[in-house]
């Protein structure tokens, strides 16, 4: 008797043990196939907007606080597309006058912290941004210096969550977390909704280091430019906690202005400010 009862405890101990190893196998399999699916999505995207060379784009900014409090801010976004490299971005302020002449400038590298520059008019001076800076909001909006850089491919793990019905008319979207590889990031992921139609997101959900949704970022009225290239009319950034918003209003798109990567340097910063 007592070594039936030792067989069919070993054997229930290895069922169980079976069991359990095809369990886990499943389990990396299935994170394995989200982390393929999610750099797949994310592809696409890179791949349907490469090519671009640069634009530039006037912007209205409206920040929006609790109480009714707003203010108005209105710049030019330049971006250059790098092959070799990642792309640059300079933003220059004209208004209000209290922000006339500043300018942020972003060169974002694949896997590797980006370079950003701010320059004040008020010192006439350049300051070069350290990494942990970058959290920081821009211009006292809901955006962090961190959200001005252009997305780079290769700087985040990708992982897929699921398919979900969005846009007007209605289709099946992508919602994929992008999940930064770069130190000093202020986020622990970002959870990125892309409509495969234009292959461009329309929305993306900001979690902070603990995990808890910190804001969102909701995108409206694309159109095509260059019979290819997909920009959003409106974009607005919600604060998950006080429900402050800042709009940006964008127009004038313009593609192929012959932009050069020596136009958007430290050293030409002054002369942006002008």
């Amino acid at each position: 008797m007592f070594k039936l009862t030792q067989f069919k405890l070993t054997q229930c101990a290895f069922i169980i043990s079976s069991l359990l190893a095809a369990s886990t196998t499943m389990a990396n399999t299935s994170t394995t196939d989200k982390a393929a699916r999610g750099s797949e999505i994310a592809s696409s995207v890179d791949r349907h907007d490469a090519g671009f060379e640069d634009y530039v784009v006037t912007g209205k900014m409206t920040v929006k606080r609790p109480g009714g409090i707003s203010a108005t801010r209105e710049f030019e976004m330049n971006t250059l597309e790098l092959r070799d490299d990642g792309d640059k971005r300079l933003v220059v302020f004209s208004q209000p006058r209290d922000l006339a002449g500043f300018v942020s400038l972003t060169h974002t590298h694949p896997s590797a912290p980006d370079d950003q520059w701010i320059f004040l008019p008020a010192t006439s001076r350049s300051k070069r941004l350290a990494s942990r800076d970058k959290t920081g909001s821009f211009a006292g909006s809901e955006f962090a210096y961190e959200d001005i850089a252009t997305w780079e491919l290769s700087n985040y793990h990708y992982e897929f969550i699921q398919d979900e019905p969005c846009g007007e008319p209605v289709t099946t979207c992508h919602t994929i977390a992008n999940i930064p590889k770069y130190t000093y990031s202020g986020y622990e992921k970002l959870v990125e909704t892309i409509d495969p139609r234009i292959w461009q997101p329309v929305r993306i959900v900001y979690f902070d280091r603990q995990g808890r949704e910190l804001k969102r970022l909701e995108f409206f009225d694309y159109q095509e430019y260059e019979g290819k290239h997909w920009r959003p009319g409106r974009i607005v950034m919600t604060n998950a906690h006080d429900g402050s918003e800042s709009e940006i209003l964008w127009q004038n798109y313009r593609f192929k202005t012959g932009l050069r990567d020596a136009d958007l340097r430290e050293a030409r910063l002054e002369y942006w400010s002008r």
